[in-house]
């Protein structure tokens, strides 16, 4: 059943859009998962659009006031989005589909299993590394996170390289990582002009 954007009013199928929710205590949450119980509404998760639900779409379609401005609503679904990709990057490894560790990830791409590979940001000497440039350079590695967020998501400490090997999870974590940069409508974008190697350390 396709669904109505509480911000620019447009109808889109649920794949196209996130959900949200109006928590126990009156406060608003992403649902980025899509399974927590409640009243929900629905939003392109895009600038334009998030911009519209913080100013009074939100407001309008749950029928009261949260009292949120929109840069606390961008850092509402940012931080939704971080706890996504991480959650993501956790099924990843339990489902035998995420490779951790440097060995490990350049196993991953030298036998061609690397769907998606990410860095920690505060991993220098990991980025550096001769095997990742082409992946780098194509876009195809991410930073994110930190060694310390992946060591508690994987159960490991000092983790700084990740690859993920199967398409689904890199293509749901790719746009959880995106999302966790989305820049208010006007605001340049700092991930357009940012490459990992200036990310990291």
């Amino acid at each position: 059943m396709n669904r109505t954007c509480i911000g620019c009013r447009a109808v889109s199928a649920p794949e196209g859009l996130v959900r949200l929710v109006a928590g126990p205590e009156g406060e608003l949450l992403f649902d980025l998962a899509g399974r927590a119980f409640g009243r929900g509404a629905w939003l392109h998760p895009e600038p334009s659009c998030l911009m519209q639900a913080a100013r009074g779409g939100a407001d309008r379609a749950f029928r009261q006031a949260f009292g949120i401005v929109p840069s606390q609503f961008f850092q509402l679904f940012r931080d939704a989005a971080e706890r996504r990709a991480l959650g993501l990057i956790g099924a990843a490894r339990r489902a035998k589909k995420l490779e951790a560790g440097s060995s490990a990830v350049a196993e991953a791409i030298e036998r061609g299993f690397a769907e998606l590979v990410i860095v920690a940001t505060d991993a220098r000497a990991a980025a550096s590394q001769a095997f990742l440039e082409p992946w780098i350079a194509s876009g195809r590695a991410q930073a994110f996170g930190t060694k310390a967020s992946f060591g508690a998501c994987l159960g490991r400490t000092d983790t700084a390289l990740l690859a993920v090997t199967e398409p689904r999870f890199a293509s749901e974590i790719r746009k959880a990582i995106e999302w966790t940069s989305l820049p208010e409508p006007k605001a340049p974008s700092a991930r357009a002009a940012r490459s990992i190697s200036s990310e990291v350390g």
